[in-house]
């Protein structure tokens, strides 16, 4: 009831799923819809990205020498700020980036290294999770987001990208990209879908011992979103969560671990709306606060 109580307030749409996964006990509300994923589809690629470490197609310490053609600017993230052509940096670094801080060119060059997106699908079909689709580069669905037709088929440079970036835009044109941007099928997933990965991994269904707790301790680092998951639950409360921010979309999901040893609660939170920042923030924060505070009082 407290769920959908706060789901009613924020104007727009919004799915929700929490699982404690010390008893199963969940709470869904539009938990089967499709949401556009923005930054969150990072998890799903690092779960991937983590497979093809433990079947040694990888390793985390393997470094990746950047190209002109590997950096972006204008897409957000430290990388195009601090590195350049013929910097070296591990596939450990390049998940921490795209975790911790969301760097979209990590993402993109983890995406690389990991054969693509459809090797990411891939794998979510062989976990037997469905409702989660990655679909584009994050360099075409911020030019999508932007109006500009990009694709593989129709690759943009950087200087294509930071001209579509900053190119002028009326209130009405932004407005027609974004409200074409949020109907788009691809790169989406339902709160149910990305709770279930998340579940999957912390139980250690998914990778192995050594790689779940590699991506556990870069979740419990995100710097992203301070005032979403975390916003209101008691100083100092573990959580590991990823972020996920591209206009009407202001995302979070991950796990917080309770105190008193009465587990761990997965809260996944995607929505769409119009809200200013700050309310569109608060209500995941107050989502975050009632899983947490239910599953340690009251269950």
């Amino acid at each position: 009831r407290e769920a959908q109580r706060l789901v009613q307030g924020l104007e727009g749409e919004v799915g929700v799923s929490m699982v404690h996964l010390q008893t199963g006990r969940s709470v869904h509300v539009n938990g089967q819809r499709a949401f556009p994923l923005a930054s969150v589809m990072k998890l799903p690629v690092a779960v991937h990205i983590l497979t093809l470490v433990d079947e040694g197609q990888l390793t985390l310490g393997q470094t990746v020498t950047l190209t002109e053609a590997d950096i972006y600017p204008e897409m957000g993230g430290p990388m195009d700020l601090h590195l350049s052509a013929g910097s070296a940096i591990s596939v450990r670094d390049l998940l921490h980036m795209m975790i911790t801080v969301s760097d979209n060119n990590a993402t993109d060059i983890l995406l690389r290294l990991g054969g693509g997106t459809a090797a990411v699908n891939t794998r979510m079909q062989q976990l037997g999770i469905e409702g989660i689709r990655i679909d584009r580069y994050i360099w075409e669905l911020l030019a999508n987001y932007y109006g500009h037709p990009a694709s593989q088929q129709q690759p943009l440079d950087g200087a294509g990208y930071a001209a579509v970036a900053n190119s002028p835009r009326t209130p009405a044109q932004r407005r027609a990209h974004i409200d074409a941007w949020n109907a788009d099928p691809r790169d989406t997933a339902s709160t149910a879908a990305i709770a279930t990965l998340l579940q999957q991994v912390w139980q250690g269904r998914v990778l192995s011992d050594g790689s779940t707790n590699v991506l556990k301790q870069i979740m419990a680092q995100t710097r992203t979103g301070s005032g979403r998951l975390r916003g209101v639950l008691p100083p100092r409360t573990p959580v590991a969560h990823k972020t996920g921010t591209v206009g009407d979309v202001i995302n979070d999901a991950g796990v917080i671990t309770l105190p008193d040893g009465k587990g761990e609660v997965v809260v996944a939170v995607l929505m769409q709306s119009t809200a200013d920042t700050a309310q569109r923030e608060r209500t995941i924060a107050d989502l975050a606060r009632a899983a947490h505070d239910y599953f340690l009082f009251v269950e």
